[in-house]
């Protein structure tokens, strides 16, 4: 392993002096390694022609993205234990060589991984969703949960107990219980799905006034807020909850004004005190309520 790690380390040396622009015969002398030939492993040459395949590999990767992949599915039909001969030599290598190249750099990469998220917010779903599939398919999930949960248990005692209490504050189960109903209901417009007819037809017409281009669960419908959600966040600027007097009841003697300083509150609690909040009660009173949205986005403009 200490031989990988140092075959590593020499030739991004020798990638490095040539960048310099310094000859091969100066590289060799000045690494103390023999000139020898592309064909004698460990000498500067050999290094040399290392460097440039991997460049040209590179290269041929950018032209055919799905070039590698092919040849790697190819290599694996043919030869299975490859992949798993090959991590178990350079994974450890890499992986320390990746730890180094994150030092520092832990604020961008958190950032980046935001930015994912509100790009598609399924990403990491899926990605763990599909493994989580394969490991079904090995008869192998059960047993990596288990081993996973008594490594993280020896090496961190409270880290479990931890997580649990977090995820509860984060995801309440009164919030959770009602997200699992909603999957459940039939009020369904463009592959989202709502508590009610209404808040369904609420948001057709925000779509028909262009207020909304998608909507989108979790970004611009259903947002939510520490332990609580809003109805609708028209376009990262205005917040509308639909709550019909139907709804009242939540506590006694609720009034549409008493909803709205409820949900105000939540809002200023949590950091969102300069967004506006429109609280629409009456679907066929909805109109004047689409004409000050409309007006707030063209003040925000102006």
């Amino acid at each position: 392993m200490n031989k990988d790690k140092e075959h590593v380390r020499i030739r991004t040396e020798v990638g490095h002096l040539m960048d310099e622009g310094l000859s091969i015969e100066d590289i060799a002398s000045r690494l103390n390694l023999p000139l020898g030939t592309r064909y004698i492993k460990g000498s500067a040459k050999w290094y040399r022609y290392c460097i440039r395949a991997k460049f040209n590999q590179k290269k041929a990767i950018e032209k055919n993205p799905s070039l590698y992949s092919k040849a790697g599915k190819i290599a694996q039909q043919k030869h299975p234990e490859l992949g798993i001969n090959l991590g178990k030599k350079y994974g450890p290598i890499y992986g320390a060589l990746n730890r180094e190249s994150l030092k520092g750099n832990s604020g961008y990469f958190s950032m980046m991984a935001k930015r994912l998220q509100d790009i598609d917010p399924e990403h990491s779903r899926r990605n763990m969703r599909k493994t989580h599939e394969t490991m079904k398919l090995k008869d192998s999930f059960n047993s990596h949960q288990k081993d996973a949960a008594i490594k993280c248990m020896t090496k961190h005692p409270t880290q479990l107990k931890n997580m649990s209490k977090k995820a509860h504050s984060m995801y309440p189960l009164a919030l959770m219980a009602l997200e699992s109903r909603r999957r459940n209901y039939p009020f369904k417009f463009m592959e989202c799905t709502f508590d009610s007819d209404s808040e369904r037809r609420v948001c057709e017409i925000f779509v028909q006034h262009n207020l909304i281009d998608i909507p989108k669960d979790g970004k611009n419908i259903h947002f939510r807020i520490n332990k609580a959600h809003v109805d609708f966040f028209i376009q990262n600027k205005i917040f509308v909850e639909f709550h019909p007097p139907a709804n009242y009841g939540r506590t006694k003697g609720e009034t549409v004004e008493s909803y709205y300083a409820y949900k105000r509150k939540i809002l200023d609690d949590n950091g969102y005190k300069d967004y506006p909040l429109i609280v629409i009660d009456r679907l066929r009173e909805i109109e004047p309520k689409i004409r000050k949205i409309k007006k707030l986005l063209a003040l925000e403009l102006n």
